[in-house]
């Protein structure tokens, strides 16, 4: 194989293992657990001793044992075993050098096997590293090796960013790759302060060097204040610092936001680019918190603030997609925040960047309108429906068509997964409420009398109830198991309930519908707890923060608002679409809400942190 075809094959698979990696379907079989693995490795080594001797003392040997292992893998019986043989190969293939055998086995494992854990290109590469590389098989490692390096930074794994680092320089060493070399570079240099800077604060947490490292990459560069703060304000930069400690103290009142917010928006002036965006970002997110406890002329200077560094910043704030033709109908986004899923009148489901906005895949499938979506906990799949009773479920990382559920006779309008992700509830305009296996598509149950078309479903986080609201104003509360009805609340005065949401602890619900109303009631009895009011027109969709302590609202008179769960108290209205909202969500981090509208379009707005703050899901 001549060197620049081997290049391309390594490419294409190394874009692969990193497309496959934690996305798989649910009924490829998961992967075993370190205990499981450790003795079914411990099984490999009785039966191939002698192949596992030889292996130990000739690199040859190795590569020879990594094929007849990577080869007898899909014989095995067991799927222990099976992942065993090909961990194994990718293992024992790349501290033997051969590149091409180790990436294989390692799509092998990401493909096959669901929870295949993802640091397993990274230590692939690690191996391979160090085992040396021929230079034209060296090439076809840039693209896995760079972004391993990334995220080996994300996981604040310093030292396997500087590995990882290490290797991208050597890989991509001119003529094979300048440009990424100097990017290579940049990051290693980068992995290596890092590491020296936590190291360092280890023995010495007051050291300001150290302390300046880890403030500018945690603050100015990854915007995560509530890391950098604390090492910004015992760094360096006598500046820097004086803010930091400002920020750091948790102002409450007003004028002592106000002063926090300056003094980032007095710095700002006095950086370029990147650093000059966060710098702004975070002026304007104290200039907000204090606007929210203001009293009197107090709101005067941040309001004024406020509305300048909109003005001038407008795409920190308030971001418009685009490229739907026809009602966008929801959206969601992954747990990862990287990908926004959106589904519209238009027939297709549509994939963006969370970060950036931009469309990355338009999914054809569906025959009529799509109006209900449903993402998986661990972000791999989307589950849609509609106009043309059928349910798709979506590989997003394959960006394909995985499966057509059918059953439903009438248009499904609802949807919801239970926590593990392997039951899908729907709800249709057949007056049926169904339980299904996702993974085969199998219908396991069906809920109620078929009185009343159903418009909305939800299931409590256990799975212990399934929820169904209905077009004559009703939500009637379900025994997951049996089927039995629990309760039933009535309050939505005979208008349809197109949304309903349940808390983390399974105990409370939360609906909405055309009486404009948002209703909180208790799942066991049915009661009534409180009213949201404030909404001009229909209640179309409602979403939780991943914290549980705020909710969003979307709603025909166009606009979104935010609510406090305890209190009922509106918190922020997000106004600009020109017709009626029909979906909402928050991004992971609380720091981000999205909307879908009649008006074709979706909108990203901010949130300021006092009103964001918590609701960043806790793994």
């Amino acid at each position: 194989m001549t060197g620049s075809v081997l290049r391309v094959r390594l490419a294409a698979v190394a874009a692969l293992a990193l497309v496959v990696v934690g996305s798989v379907e649910s009924q490829e079989p998961d992967a075993p657990t370190p205990k499981e693995l450790k003795e079914a490795v411990g099984v490999l080594r009785d039966v191939y001793e002698t192949d596992y001797q030889a292996a130990e003392i000739d690199a040859k040997a190795k590569v020879v044992l990594a094929r007849k292992l990577f080869d007898g893998a899909p014989k095995r019986k067991t799927a222990v075993l099976q992942y065993a043989f090909y961990d194994e190969a990718r293992r024992l293939a790349a501290t033997g050098g051969d590149s091409r055998l180790a990436l294989d086995a390692l799509v092998a494992l990401t493909s096959r096997f669901k929870g295949a854990p993802p640091e397993l290109a990274s230590e692939t590469l690690k191996l391979l590293g160090a085992a040396g590389l021929p230079p034209g098989a060296a090439a076809g490692l840039i693209a896995l090796a760079s972004e391993a390096a990334a995220d080996a930074l994300d996981r604040e794994d310093y030292a396997g960013a500087v590995a990882l680092g290490k290797l991208l320089v050597k890989v991509s060493e001119p003529p094979e790759d300048p440009t990424r070399h100097a990017e290579a570079k940049k990051l290693l240099a980068r992995a290596e302060s890092l590491k020296t800077a936590v190291d360092t604060i280890k023995t010495k947490p007051d050291d300001p060097f150290a302390n300046e490292v880890l403030g500018r990459y945690w603050a100015l560069t990854r915007g995560r204040w509530d890391v950098g703060v604390k090492y910004l304000a015992r760094g360096t930069n006598v500046l820097l610092a004086a803010a930091a400690v400002k920020d750091a103290a948790e102002p409450k009142t007003a004028k002592e936001r106000t002063a926090a917010a300056d003094a980032w928006f007095k710095l700002a002036k006095d950086y370029r680019g990147a650093e000059h965006r966060v710098l702004i970002d975070r002026a304007w997110e104290w200039y907000s918190a204090a606007l929210a406890v203001a009293a009197g002329d107090e709101d005067l200077k941040p309001a004024e603030r406020i509305k300048e560094i909109q003005e001038t910043y407008p795409e920190l704030f308030d971001q418009t997609l685009e490229g739907h033709t026809g009602a966008v109908a929801a959206v969601a986004v992954t747990p990862d925040g990287k990908t926004l899923v959106s589904v519209s009148n238009d027939k297709t489901v549509r994939l963006w960047d969370g970060g950036t906005g931009k469309l990355r895949k338009v999914l054809d499938g569906h025959t009529d309108w799509v109006g209900s979506l449903v993402l998986t906990r661990d972000g791999a799949r989307a589950v849609t429906a509609g106009g043309d009773n059928t349910i798709r479920v979506w590989d997003l990382k394959a960006q394909k068509e995985l499966k057509v559920i059918e059953g439903h006779t009438v248009a499904v309008r609802g949807l919801a997964l239970t926590a593990d992700g392997r039951t899908l509830i729907s709800g249709a305009g057949d007056k049926t409420c169904r339980a299904w296996d996702l993974a085969t598509g199998t219908e396991l149950k069906r809920y109620g009398s078929g009185k009343d078309a159903v418009e909305s479903v939800a299931v409590t986080l256990d799975g212990k109830y399934v929820l169904a609201g209905n077009d004559a104003g009703g939500v009637t509360v379900y025994e997951a198991k049996s089927g039995d009805v629990v309760s039933t609340y009535d309050k939505h005065e005979g208008a349809r309930v197109p949304t309903i949401v349940t808390t983390a602890d399974g105990k409370t619900a939360i609906s909405g519908g055309r009486d404009k109303d948002i209703h909180v009631w208790d799942i066991a009895t049915g009661k009534e707890i409180r009213r949201f009011k404030g909404h001009s027109d229909y209640v179309y969709q409602l979403a939780l923060s991943p914290d549980g302590k705020s909710l969003l609202s979307a709603s025909s008179d166009k606009t979104v608002c935010v609510w406090d769960v305890r209190s009922g108290k509106e918190l922020k209205k997000f106004e600009g679409h020109t017709d009626g909202v029909q979906g909402a969500c928050f991004a992971p981090d609380g720091r981000f809400v999205f909307s879908a509208s009649w008006d074709r379009s979706i909108r990203k707005w901010r949130l300021s942190t006092v009103l964001a703050a918590g609701m960043k899901k806790v793994d």
